[in-house]
């Protein structure tokens, strides 16, 4: 007759292993949140900080540039006819046209077709995606009101996101500080670039210099028609914002 050995039970953790493990564990994802997460937070920002500075200098250059020939927005209130006389005169014209969202200015990137230049200097956006990048296309960046369609049709073709500029004039209040106008496009101190720059001149502060506020909204979905009409109410909140100037 065989006789076999008696098997014991499985020995299983004690209730104080148990929670040592737990505690182990915790301690574990403690040190990594205490690590990781405020470092993955400061690249955010960093990111973040590098994406305003980025789409905030394409206005800047923008604002402050007159390429030659450069034709004066639709209907505007230029100090000239058909075309900027200065790059103060169509940036106190872009200032103006961010009264509605659907003048204001927009900021994006397409991908042009360096094979092809129309005759005012603008090269297409790229259409089918059958040329490699580098090979004869390159990624330009582009702020133009949103009513300008030399630009702004290649809107639905944009790289990246597009932003929609409302700008609000700081106005001086003579005791050191600057308050905002009464609403965007509002420029106080004169209707026409000319009669402001006539008025301004004779101050020892500024000059002939505009301040303004620029709150920036990602435009969704890309699509200017779809901002016909609307109120930067409807807008909701802006992606950031930032304090700039131009002067002549």
């Amino acid at each position: 007759m065989y006789y076999g050995r008696r098997l014991s039970p499985a020995r299983g953790f004690t209730l104080v292993e148990t929670l040592l493990a737990i505690s182990l564990v915790s301690i574990l994802i403690a040190l990594f949140l205490t690590v990781f997460v405020p470092a993955r937070k400061m690249v955010q920002d960093a990111l973040g900080r590098q994406n305003v500075e980025s789409v905030s200098s394409v206005l800047r250059a923008e604002m402050s540039t007159l390429k030659p020939h450069e034709a004066a927005r639709p209907g505007a209130k230029r100090s000239s006819k058909g075309s900027y006389v200065s790059a103060f005169d169509k940036a106190f014209d872009w200032l103006q046209a961010s009264k509605k969202p659907e003048t204001a200015v927009v900021i994006f990137s397409y991908r042009a077709d360096t094979s092809k230049k129309a005759q005012d200097g603008i090269y297409p956006a790229l259409q089918g995606g059958r040329n490699l990048p580098g090979y004869s296309s390159t990624l330009i960046s582009v702020a133009c009101p949103m009513d300008d369609t030399r630009y702004s049709k290649f809107i639905p073709d944009a790289v990246g996101p597009v932003y929609v500029v409302r700008m609000t004039q700081l106005v001086y209040d003579g005791k050191g500080g600057f308050s905002p106008a009464d609403r965007p496009g509002m420029i106080k101190g004169g209707s026409n670039a000319e009669g402001y720059i006539t008025k301004e001149s004779s101050r020892d502060l500024s000059g002939a210099a505009v301040f303004f506020r620029a709150d920036f909204f990602l435009m969704q979905p890309k699509n200017p028609a779809r901002y016909k009409g609307r109120s930067w109410a409807q807008l909701g909140t802006p992606s950031f914002s930032t304090n700039m100037s131009f002067r002549l």
